[in-house]
């Protein structure tokens, strides 16, 4: 276990931004409730036990308690802050402040959930394979990350203006190839979910808002001067896309 997880860049900041996470993640929130009406579809019976992964300020878990009022669950995040504000929403929910790379003893849940975090792992089928590993039998993995492809508007637009955008590498659309073959069964589904800024100064905000600013390794990032000349530019309305992939996997 990571004695101080916040030492993490990017975890220190998502713990940064736990008391602005809710207002500036709308898609975040409709990603969450689609998953835990995807999840809802295919576990089968009430589970009794659930482990949301990477749960920050709570809007899997929300969703998931109001679908299953009766199921144990429990929310695991790196980031301290983000479960203080989710335990102040849901006093009930058992907390876990750990890395979701190293669940040691955690296991036996009928359902895992995970939304919009795995993608920050550095070995996402690797994390798939041992978080299914973690089901009680008959369980169900349910997770929901955005894949290449997303983010495109400013992609585009930055590379319009000759500067490189360092926004985080999403996995490619088949981050999960081949793991069937060793034994995952993962069952995909894609999905895009959109939201509109005022402009693109407020889209990247929203980013910082949310924690999700974290540049990518080895990204060289514009100047404040390049980046002010390009947001002059750019006025009105600005949508970002995201594309979600939904995967579902059983336990053996």
């Amino acid at each position: 276990m990571i004695s101080d997880p916040t030492a993490n860049p990017i975890v220190a900041a998502f713990d940064a931004a736990a008391e602005t996470y809710d207002a500036a993640t709308p898609v975040q929130r409709e990603v969450a409730q689609a998953l835990v009406a995807r999840a809802a579809e295919n576990v089968g019976g009430p589970p009794r036990q659930i482990l949301d992964l990477g749960a920050g300020a709570g809007h899997v878990t929300g969703f998931a308690m109001a679908r299953w009022p009766n199921a144990k669950m429990t929310a695991l995040d790196a980031a301290p802050a983000m479960l203080r504000r989710l335990r102040a929403k849901f006093p009930g929910v058992a907390t876990v402040t750990r890395d979701a790379r190293q669940l040691d003893r955690l296991q036996g849940f009928d359902l895992i959930l995970s939304s919009m975090m795995l993608h920050w792992l550095d070995d996402p089928r690797a994390a798939l394979a041992d978080w299914r590993s973690r089901l009680a039998p008959g369980g169900l993995l349910a997770v929901a990350l955005p894949v290449a492809g997303s983010l495109a508007e400013w992609r585009e637009l930055t590379r319009a203006a000759g500067l490189q955008d360092a926004l985080w590498n999403f996995p490619p659309q088949d981050f999960a190839e081949g793991l069937g073959g060793q034994g995952l069964g993962a069952n995909i589904e894609f999905r895009e979910f959109s939201e509109t800024y005022p402009d693109p100064h407020a889209f990247l905000r929203a980013l910082k808002d949310a924690g999700a600013q974290r540049p990518r390794p080895g990204a060289l990032a514009a100047t404040a001067g390049a980046m002010r000349r390009l947001l002059a530019t750019r006025a009105g309305p600005f949508k970002a896309t995201f594309r979600i992939a939904f995967t579902l996997a059983r336990a053996v």
